[in-house]
């Protein structure tokens, strides 16, 4: 990427966002997550509609269903009920996810005078996600966990540990940034969930894997007690340029299945969980014969934690 401003090269690519309702979720549905005991702990994730995020990742595709400004007092929670409403009587124990496509602890994001009420419904669920960047975890993060009923997790996007890499992608932090967060966290006893990138632009495709694989054992090391790995989308218009210019190459299935084989077996993961992201991953598939088959076979890798056989493809040969 060769742009004196990145943030302004990278939106002026942008296509336009969508428009959202501020007091209407973007999406809620319920999943199931692997506790450390083993156990499958019911989760409700949510798709918040909220303000932008003000970093600008080269990556990122988030901002597309964002408010054009603040997120207004009182959006988050009218979103909150309505989803508890539609997922009437909830399943005790469960967890909750509070992705807002921001920082949950930046007071564009999320107004501090929501928190009272966000608090009051949260009070259910015995762990409650929300993601961050690591430059803005700190007194209100510690705060809001010393207020909430259940056990806080706030995720965050480690990305990669290729330094090169991490710095091009214009996240705004550096690996002593995300360690310093990583050890508030922990000092505090809140959980850490960290988001490693599989193939994330300016890592050479054929070490996208290892780069992946050693990204998630440095979380594992911080302190993270999960690790989802994440394959690169495009659709923003920055990708594409990158791709054309040759500084990226799409993830494939190979990569991701590769990708978490390798970290389930990290040694620095034997307490931890290694989930991957499996939103939209079919199109990674490069055979219609086998495709589906191995998405299927990464959902339940992802439930047990443990590597399954390979069944081999006579069609295209994987094996």
């Amino acid at each position: 990427m060769v742009a004196a401003s990145p943030t302004a090269w990278i939106r002026s690519l942008r296509p336009p966002k969508r428009e959202v309702d501020p007091y209407a979720p973007l999406a809620s549905f319920w999943e199931t997550e692997r506790t450390a005991e083993g156990e499958a702990l019911p989760t409700l994730t949510l798709l918040l509609a909220g303000a932008e995020c003000p970093f600008t990742c080269v990556f990122c595709d988030l901002w597309r269903d964002t408010l054009p400004g603040a997120t207004p007092p009182g959006a988050l929670p009218a979103q909150l009920r309505a989803a508890l409403a539609e997922s009437a009587p909830l399943p005790l124990p469960a967890a909750v996810k509070l992705y807002n496509a921001s920082n949950f602890f930046e007071p564009r994001a999320v107004p501090p005078a929501d928190e009272a009420e966000l608090l009051a419904l949260l009070a259910p669920f015995s762990r409650v996600t929300v993601e961050c960047h690591p430059r803005l975890v700190g007194e209100r993060c510690l705060a809001f966990a010393g207020r909430l009923a259940g056990r806080l997790e706030v995720a965050m996007g480690l990305e990669t540990v290729h330094e090169e890499a991490l710095v091009q992608l214009n996240k705004g932090m550096l690996l002593p940034d995300f360690d310093r967060a990583a050890a508030t966290l922990c000092d505090a006893g809140i959980a850490l969930r960290a988001f490693v990138l599989v193939a994330p632009p300016f890592v050479p495709a054929a070490e996208a894997v290892e780069w992946a694989v050693r990204s998630a054992a440095h979380a594992f090391a911080q302190g993270a007690e999960r690790v989802a790995l994440i394959p690169v989308r495009e659709g923003n218009g920055a990708l594409e340029a990158l791709r054309e210019a040759r500084e990226w190459e799409p993830p494939t299935l190979e990569q991701l299945e590769e990708a978490l084989e390798r970290c389930l077996g990290l040694p620095e993961a034997r307490t931890g969980i290694t989930t991957v992201d499996l939103w939209d991953a079919l199109h990674l598939a490069r055979c219609f014969e086998c495709g589906e088959r191995r998405l299927d076979r990464l959902t339940r890798m992802n439930r047990s934690g443990q590597v399954e056989p390979r069944s081999p493809c006579a069609a295209c040969g994987w094996s």
